[in-house]
């Protein structure tokens, strides 16, 4: 039985099967490496690699490679998903437990479990232990990952963060927390935002692979099969995945799928594309959910702009974006950040052919479900948009949710455009 060389929805731990990402972890082992033994966060979209990347630093056979032999450092992974009941003094106790495992020093593991058995810890005692690590020629590195689960929970104050920063900054501590969006915007209250501990990062943002990273991980797979991948099967991946890691994966895995059905060409791109489709819905799903209906706006401008015959006034730049939509500058950025939105030549384009598809179907009301003219009358009454009545005639092409944001695209796009633009443009 042929095997599978792609996967996805666990995160890589095999330091073989691990690709790219060689500028951010030089970012971040250098940073540990300095004199300060500085930290770092790591920011990055939900499947982005976050998890794959702190596994990677922390394996012990990747991190002595990096110059963080076990000597001298002390990597200690923590993954705080769903613990949203977790109190500052159980913080502690896990990360002290694994600092126990973790060291190589028989006399401060005894030291490390005691203090583990700890149910509460003020900063004197912490200071101590890290005191006494650290006097010992060993630094500590708290990889932790979903860090917002921390940050947002209430039972951590102001005063667990700034000491938190102290043991970070005076006694032998760095940190390297993992979360979706930058740290001092998951915060659960305004005192915790101003807390000077978020001073303390340098951010790394994961971002898509660029083409070379995307190319390495899809031959790297494709090498440990007897199969063979051609330039354009390699581009059809490329372009499906949109450089997101885990998609690559997902696509990869269907293209093998079909490769071991006897698929070939247009069939075989068919299949996987289809499959992929399916298989990414609940994906696609949230990264939609979490975009602001500004974002929404800006995403569903590009798509139209895009589906248009390309010229000066209609080409999907930033200032073609801003004229329709002024937030989108600020829109644009973060989507880029996130890797919803790609930027080539200085035109944007959504990251993926399958979002794009979604995001149609997603918005667009079945014949069956759509709403009356007399429907779109009153919900234009009701809230004075008066502004959206040239375009209520395609409304109820749409879902009712969406009106207050598809109405808006296509009353700039048919204004600004091409006047009476077709509807069917945008779907």
């Amino acid at each position: 039985m042929s095997i599978n060389p792609f996967t996805f929805g666990n995160p890589i731990r095999d330091p073989s099967r691990f690709f790219g990402r060689s500028q951010e972890i030089r970012q971040v082992v250098s940073r540990l490496l300095s004199s300060a033994h500085e930290s770092t966060s790591i920011v990055g979209e939900r499947r982005m690699g976050k998890t794959s990347l702190l596994d990677h630093l922390a394996h012990p056979d990747v991190a002595p490679s990096l110059g963080l032999t076990p000597d001298r450092y002390c990597l200690v992974y923590l993954d705080f998903q769903g613990l949203t009941d977790i109190t500052p003094g159980r913080f502690w106790q896990r990360a002290i437990s694994k600092m126990a495992r973790s060291s190589c020093e028989p006399d401060l593991v005894a030291e490390l479990k005691q203090a583990a058995g700890q149910s509460e810890f003020d900063l004197f005692d912490l200071e101590d232990l890290f005191d006494l690590v650290t006097g010992r020629g060993v630094h500590v590195v708290l990889l932790l990952d979903e860090f917002e689960y921390v940050t947002q929970n209430p039972n951590f104050g102001a005063d667990f963060f700034g000491g938190l920063r102290a043991l970070a900054i005076h006694h032998g501590l760095s940190l390297v927390p993992a979360t979706r969006r930058e740290l001092v915007d998951l915060c659960h209250s305004d005192e915790i935002k101003g807390s000077p501990f978020f001073n303390i990062f340098a951010n790394v943002v994961l971002r898509p692979f660029a083409g070379d990273e995307t190319a390495e991980l899809i031959r790297g797979h494709v090498a440990s099969t007897d199969l063979s991948i051609t330039p354009q099967e390699e581009a059809f991946l490329a372009r499906l995945s949109g450089g997101y890691p885990f998609f690559i994966q997902m696509a990869g895995y269907y293209w093998v799928e079909g490769k071991l059905r006897g698929l070939a060409e247009a069939a075989l791109e068919a299949f996987a594309a289809r499959e992929f489709d399916q298989q990414s819905d609940s994906h696609f799903t949230y990264l939609w959910s979490h975009c602001s209906d500004s974002e929404k706006i800006t995403l569903l401008c590009v798509l139209g702009l895009n589906r248009h015959k390309p010229s000066k006034t209609n080409s999907p730049t930033l200032p073609n974006l801003v004229r329709l939509h002024p937030r989108a500058q600020h829109d644009a950025n973060s989507l880029t950040k996130r890797g919803l939105l790609h930027e080539a030549q200085d035109t944007y384009s959504l990251f993926s052919p399958s979002f794009e598809s979604w995001i149609s179907r997603e918005i667009t009301a079945p014949a069956e479900d759509q709403e009356s003219p007399s429907s779109v009358d009153g919900w234009l009454a009701e809230g004075g948009r008066e502004r959206l009545e040239p375009v209520k005639g395609a409304l109820p092409r749409f879902k009712r949710k969406y009106w207050p944001i598809v109405g808006e695209v296509i009353k700039e796009l048919s204004f600004e455009l091409i006047a009476g633009v077709a509807l069917s443009k945008l779907i």
